[in-house]
């Protein structure tokens, strides 16, 4: 597991092995996986943020739309 991004309200885990990518959302205690094409355009838009050296603000904002894939409570984190 290599850690993308961590902030107050996200953390965001790359998974190597697996071709995917986790994404936390740390306030409201859920989680969501994702794999297929869709991890291709999210890593590229993610290190796009992280190179344009965003604030934590920005970042959390853009990971903001992707909060309806997260479907899973996190329970022990």
């Amino acid at each position: 597991m290599k850690v993308l991004y961590d902030s107050a309200h996200y953390c965001v885990a790359e998974f190597p092995g697996y071709d995917g990518i986790e994404l936390f959302d740390k306030l409201v205690r859920r989680s969501g996986f994702l794999e297929g094409e869709i991890v291709a355009r999210f890593r590229a838009q993610m290190l796009d943020q992280i190179a344009d050296d965003s604030t934590d603000e920005a970042v959390d904002e853009f990971l903001d739309c992707y909060g309806a894939l997260l479907t899973q409570p996190v329970l022990l984190h």
